[in-house]
């Protein structure tokens, strides 16, 4: 062989070699990343699940039930006998009220 084509072949061999480590590389990157995507998403998949438990608590804890019966036991409370309609309120107290919003934006 001469000097300039056992320079081509060493060239090629290393040109040969870098391509095969590049891909290696690349491979081992994307099966990283890969493995990177399922944790994250198993982490999501957890945080969705104890934001729905959470919502379900809220729930519990908002019930109408669970207020009444809070109402009733602990605070002495009683339910109206027929439902109100209506809401009176005094015209001498919407006055008052007016002047002190009218007094205090003024």
């Amino acid at each position: 062989m001469s000097k300039s084509s056992t320079i081509r072949f060493i060239f090629i061999v290393f040109a040969f070699a870098f391509l095969i480590f590049l891909h290696v590389a690349t491979v081992n990157e994307i099966k990283n990343m890969t493995r990177e995507k399922i944790t994250k998403t198993e982490l999501l998949n957890e945080k969705l699940n104890r934001i729905e438990l959470k919502t379900v608590e809220i729930q519990k804890l908002s019930s109408e039930e669970r207020i009444v019966k809070i109402a009733k036991d602990t605070l002495g409370m009683l339910s109206p006998i027929e439902n109100l309609n209506t809401i009176r309120v005094d015209k001498f107290q919407i006055e008052q009220l007016e002047k002190l919003l009218q007094e205090k934006y003024d």
